[in-house]
């Protein structure tokens, strides 16, 4: 074997190729699987009158709690690219189901899209669920559709129409979810 090896330098280099080329899939197949189990968030947003984009993140902040003597599930997203972001609020979850926002339980669910998490001081970056439209209505709206909540992993689908101060609108349309808990 060693006098193969010793003469045949083509056999040494080419065992040394497939070794680099086994480590560097073996190393690829982790990575696809350990980003497997962060997480997403995606969605199409528009803010105002600008144009309607995707909204994406692999970053899910999802916090279970209690307030007000009720289960509370919150979901946070930024998008690093864009720097929007979205954050719910839910009160009162304790399985997979659909929850309104604001919805007319005894304390209301929280929806608010961000158009700028840098520029948290300007109030007119927020658009939440509560505030009035340019016309004076209240036509802000939500739905989250959670179809798996375990101890460790939620997913769903979720949509948000909010304004900001001035009664422009923000829409949140066609977002899936999946983050581990």
């Amino acid at each position: 074997m060693k006098r193969i090896l010793k003469n045949n330098p083509i056999v040494v280099v080419a065992i040394l190729l497939l070794s680099i080329a086994t480590l560097i899939t073996y190393s690829r197949n982790i990575e696809v699987i350990s980003n497997s189990n962060k997480g997403f968030f995606s969605g199409r947003i528009t803010f105002e009158e600008s144009y309607k984009h995707t909204i994406y993140s692999d970053k899910v902040e999802v916090k279970k709690g209690i307030e007000r003597g009720l289960k509370t599930l919150a979901i946070a997203i930024i998008d690093e690219k864009t720097s929007e972001s979205v954050f719910v609020k839910l009160y009162g979850v304790q399985e997979k189901g659909t929850f309104f926002i604001p919805g007319e339980g005894k304390v209301q669910n929280i929806g608010n899209l961000i158009k700028n998490v840098n520029h948290f001081r300007e109030l007119n970056n927020f658009y939440q669920t509560t505030l009035v439209n340019e016309e004076g209505l209240k036509n802000g709206v939500g739905r989250v559709n959670i179809t798996k909540l375990t101890d460790t992993e939620i997913e769903g689908e979720l949509i948000i129409i909010g304004n900001n101060s001035e009664g422009k609108q923000a829409q949140l349309e066609s977002a899936r979810f999946k983050a581990k808990i």
